[in-house]
């Protein structure tokens, strides 16, 4: 290292990469370094030690990058951790703080007189993107094209494009995901990235399908840098929970699973949990179809349409690369849950999502899939059931008496009564909506908890299995059902009281 390398330059929070650090939190504490700078293979770290050529191997072998140092003080790197940590909010890590970047009302129309369909393309996005929307679609008609959004897993209708402009619209968006603009009778998959400005990047995964007006097009939009902050917490609000959740992560092999309906933040979780795993020491795989979005330092391997692999033969080409962590999107059939159960009995921890109404309804899932119940009961470490709930916007939330039913619903899952409860009205902030993005609720099963509940799930087969009694067991075990959770948060004005009924399957019995 030259002679005059630099020494105790002044460095603060304000100086970090923030997507690298995500990352990277663990390593920047144990070796006492910050990342100012990470693009391709360089990255700029900001070192207490810069003459530690044993922290200086880890950091490369970690990310695989080449460094170039400097010096800070340990003063700098204490303030700057500590005001890194205290800009993380405790329920949804990375999340932007209600009143930040106020969420835009809707375009009155969308103007193409004089404008490239790629401007208008551009600005829908941005659209999307301010609104935290989820998905973006667009649908020909015979004599239009409806456009809306996914906003908090709900539809939101914008203004329509006329027919005579859909289809350089949809041309503009195939060029934007490098797909054939000639093919409208096929379905295509494509993705994108466009800027946002300030430093964000709006990822787009695109699926265009022949429709009898036309073509359909689907494009999830997310905030990769927002992606990666979540990664540096697990999102549970129950501290309860991440206790459980990290002790299951400790372990060498087993199966975790996420469970629920589409687009309720399944992936997003187990990114999570990957994020609390150290890197530096842990061969780590994912399997995924499509893959949500990129992250640096974990080998991320694309399977099915288009691929020529699906999951089970990608699962075991994997376990001949000596993984000790493995996220595989979905276990969608009895090849690859039976792929997963023999990885666990090798020593591997798996990761993977399944689609069930909840926790408890994991079990009946992978035996319809095949498996026994002593293998489902030796295997399985953790199943997360979760949804997302749309946040009330707290800068316009109005209190509201609560009804008689309402207070027996909180009554029978034995929740104080609150005094009032709270409903949107809408303002600025929030774009009239009367929401500010989403919350994820959870509930967890954990097999081991009881012996009780590892003997249940063991002598089940799928002709003689009654989830009735498991989940009997479960709750008398102190486990707390979705429901309960979504009705705390919306004892505290976090969310409305209807929105959790939806989810409230005793409400419906």
């Amino acid at each position: 290292m030259p002679a005059a390398f630099p020494l105790a330059i002044p460095f603060s929070a304000a100086d970090v990469d923030l997507p690298a650090y995500a990352l990277l939190c663990a390593a920047c504490r144990r070796h006492l370094f910050l990342p100012a700078y990470s693009h391709g293979l360089l990255l700029e770290a900001a070192m207490v030690a810069p003459r530690d050529e044993a922290a200086l191997a880890a950091i490369r072998q970690l990310t695989h990058q080449e460094v170039r140092r400097f010096g800070i003080s340990r003063a700098d790197f204490d303030r700057a951790v500590e005001a890194l940590d205290a800009a993380a909010d405790p329920v949804a890590v990375g999340d932007p703080a209600p009143g930040d970047n106020p969420i835009p009302r809707q375009p009155d129309a969308w103007e193409f007189r004089g404008r490239a369909a790629r401007e208008v393309a551009v600005e829908m996005v941005a659209f999307a993107f301010a609104a935290r929307a989820s998905d973006l679609l667009l649908d020909e008609q015979e004599e239009w094209m409806d456009v809306a959004v996914k906003v908090g897993g709900r539809k939101e209708i914008l203004p329509p494009v006329d027919k005579g402009s859909a289809g350089i619209l949809l041309k503009a968006f195939k060029e934007i995901a490098g797909l054939s603009t000639h093919t409208v009778t096929t379905w295509q998959s494509g993705a994108a990235s466009l800027p946002m400005g300030g430093g964000r990047r709006a990822d787009l995964r695109l699926e265009v399908t022949p429709t009898v007006h036309g073509q359909s097009l689907v494009a999830r939009v997310q905030d990769r840098g927002l992606q990666l902050r979540r990664m540096e917490a697990l999102p549970f609000a129950n501290p309860a929970h991440t206790r459980l959740a990290e002790a299951c992560l400790g372990q060498s092999q087993g199966l975790i699973v996420a469970t629920g309906p589409t687009g309720q933040g399944k992936t997003t979780t187990l990114y999570s949990c990957l994020g609390r795993l150290d890197r530096s020491s842990l061969n780590i795989r994912t399997l995924e179809d499509p893959v949500e979005f990129i992250v640096p330092w974990i080998t991320q391997i694309p399977v099915g349409a288009g691929t020529g692999r699906t999951f089970s033969e990608g699962l075991k080409s994997l376990l001949r690369q000596a993984p000790h962590v493995i996220l595989m999107g979905e276990i969608r059939d009895q090849p690859v849950a039976q792929a997963c159960v023999e990885a666990v009995d090798t020593g591997h921890l798996i990761l993977a999502t399944l689609h069930t109404r909840d926790a408890i309804g994991v079990v009946a899932r992978l035996l319809d899939l095949g498996l026994t119940g002593r293998q489902v009961s030796t295997s399985l470490l953790l199943a997360i059931g979760q949804r997302l709930v749309r946040r009330l916007c707290p800068s316009c939330r109005r209190p509201v008496p609560l009804s008689a039913p309402q207070a027996r619903h909180f009554e029978r899952h034995g929740i104080p009564v609150p005094p009032l409860l709270f409903e949107p009205r809408g303002c600025p902030a929030c774009g009239e909506r009367g929401f500010l993005g989403v919350l994820p609720v959870f509930e967890l099963l954990h097999p081991g908890m009881n012996g009780d509940l590892e003997e249940m799930i063991g002598l089940a087969t799928r002709e003689a299995y009654r989830e009735d009694a498991l989940r009997s067991r479960w709750l008398a075990l102190g486990g707390r059902p979705l429901v309960r959770e979504g009705l705390e948060l919306a004892a505290s004005g976090e969310v409305t009281h209807a929105d959790i009924v939806t989810h409230d399957r005793s409400a419906m019995q």
